[in-house]
């Protein structure tokens, strides 16, 4: 999962588990697959990091499009963007919950 800050502004997106209909706007607005923009964000693509930062400030309910952005009509400063990756909780051993014994 990554924590994502525009400017003052921060959302939590995990692009490896995106809904549905935010891939299908991502394919629709790019034509990558949700894969295909993490190698690309991975390998600095400033495309790529546009499309990350529209899904990032579509889930903190800005009424942007990708065109605004790729225009200039929604200007972002790259100097704004910050990408944290936040770790992400271990699984329990053995690959399933640890529960207490029932009381009897």
């Amino acid at each position: 999962m990554q924590k994502i800050t525009i400017g003052d502004e921060s959302v939590e997106l995990d692009i490896a588990h995106l809904p549905l209909h935010e891939g299908i706007a991502l394919q629709r607005a790019t034509g990558w697959r949700i894969k295909e923009l993490g190698e690309a964000c991975a390998a600095g693509d400033l495309v790529a990091i546009a499309a990350l930062a529209w899904l990032a400030l579509r889930r903190m309910g800005k009424d942007v499009t990708f065109a605004d952005i790729e225009s200039g009509a929604y200007p972002i400063d790259l100097a704004s963007i910050n990408v944290e990756v936040l770790d992400e909780p271990s699984p329990p051993s053995g690959g399933e919950a640890k529960t207490s014994p029932p009381n009897a």
